[in-house]
């Protein structure tokens, strides 16, 4: 895996001046996958594990403008998943009344979609709708599977390694430390020119990897030194990106996983060992303060004043609010899928502008059969809680913790919230020796 981690380290850099490496990349892997999957018959569970590359190598792709789809982890990651559920005949696809709730709400609306040429309708539903479908067939391959350790081991490998490479590529593409400038403002320098939201949800993702493998005594490499480098370097740049989302979503989602897993102590689960990375997150604050000059941590106390109403509405908070009046005024089916992009324009915001929050866009798009559908997946992952062990209550409460913040802020972006949520809903049996 060492060895693994630091070719992906490199190929971060390859990619980095020569992007049509990272096309075949995409586009290789997707095919490689699907091979791997039926001639095996899924059997070691391929499909989460390429699935789970895919929607790491998504935030690469963009980044280097790869010349794929523009939701290509959203598809490829359905692709795989559906390939996985056919292989194996379906024999562990659990159907649950409020998943299929939750994704048949949000179709009615397509019926406002203005008729503009096909095109137009493919860009709006793909746009807006790709994301729950990766998540609703996250779901269904996932639910109830029985997931051995290792099983779940290697399904965080193979998250890693793009994560690896991100790395390579924002080391690359970072200015050297005399040039090197921060501001109150999300840090693209930082985040290899693309979107510090997506790139630290990416990277805190890393944060949730280590976290759950130090709760329940696993390693992710031979030796546990290498574990804590990788979460230190995900966690520095993750701060660094200045991207709120990306670092506060996994942190209360392993924070939340603590908190139940020390209900439990007397069980499998230990909880000494993640003491460490609780002093690495301390002491990469500390650090990233001193670098900033501050300005890293008026950029998260800018949250504390939004919280307590403030200053004027701006950013994100204001599109929420903007949803929130188009709701208001459409409050059956919405506006369609994709109609308040240019909608919020009209409404105040100043320009045309996409959703960060899934939750909101849902109730201003689809209306109330998007309130519907909110019910029904934080439903979900509410009445599934209950019905789990105490080993999974900890890894449900925390996955699905982190889709919701991650779907929160940074609405379906990226395919990684949806996978997540779904891979929550699996039954861990965790082997001792």
């Amino acid at each position: 895996m060492f060895l693994l981690s630091i070719i992906h380290l490199v190929l971060g850099f390859v990619v980095s001046n020569y992007q049509f490496i990272a096309t075949y990349w995409g586009y290789g892997i997707l095919l490689y996958g699907i091979l791997h999957i039926i001639r095996y018959k899924n059997r070691f569970e391929e499909a989460s594990i390429f699935s789970a590359y895919i929607v790491g190598l998504e935030v690469i792709l963009r980044t280097v403008g790869a010349s794929v789809l523009w939701e290509f982890g959203k598809y490829a990651s359905i692709l795989l998943f559906i390939t996985g559920i056919l292989v194996e005949g379906a024999k562990h696809l659990r159907i649950n009344t409020l998943s299929v709730l939750y994704i048949l709400c949000l179709l009615p609306s397509i019926y406002l979609i203005p008729d503009n040429g096909f095109n137009q309708f493919r860009m709006a539903v793909s746009g807006n709708l790709s994301g729950p479908l990766c998540l609703f067939f996250s779901f269904l391959y996932f639910r109830r599977k029985i997931f051995q350790s290792y099983h779940l081991i290697n399904l965080f490998k193979a998250l890693i390694l793009p994560i690896c490479s991100q790395i390579g590529l924002i080391i690359a593409r970072a200015p050297s430390y005399n040039n090197l400038t921060f501001s109150s403002e999300a840090n693209f320098h930082l985040s290899a020119g693309y979107g510090p939201n997506q790139v630290s949800t990416l990277l805190g993702v890393g944060i949730i990897i280590i976290g759950i493998t130090k709760i329940f005594e696993m390693k992710i490499y031979t030796y546990n030194i290498y574990d804590y480098i990788f979460a230190s370097v995900s966690i520095g740049l993750a701060l660094l990106t200045f991207a709120r989302g990306g670092v506060l979503a996994p942190l209360f989602a392993i924070f939340v996983a603590i908190i139940i897993s020390l209900r439990f102590k007397k069980e499998n689960i230990k909880v000494t060992k993640y003491m460490y990375l609780i002093l690495i997150i301390l002491a990469l604050s500390y650090f990233a303060s001193i670098l900033t000059q501050g300005l890293i941590e008026s950029r998260y106390m800018a949250l504390a004043d939004m919280g307590v109403g403030q200053g004027p509405l701006t950013g994100r908070t204001k599109i929420m609010a903007i949803d929130l009046n188009i709701f208001m005024n459409n409050p059956i089916m919405g506006v369609g899928p994709g109609a308040a992009h240019h909608l919020r324009y009209e409404y105040g915001y100043g320009a045309a502008v996409a959703a960060h929050s899934e939750f909101t866009r849902m109730l201003a798009e689809h209306g109330i059969f998007g309130l519907i559908s909110i019910f029904s997946i934080t439903a979900l992952s509410i009445f599934e809680y209950y019905k789990r062990d105490k080993t999974n209550k900890v890894l449900l409460a925390c996955f699905s913790t982190f889709s919701l913040l991650t779907m929160f802020h940074s609405a379906f972006r990226i395919a990684l919230a949806g996978y997540i949520y779904g891979l929550s809903y699996i039954i861990l049996k965790i082997n001792r020796k």
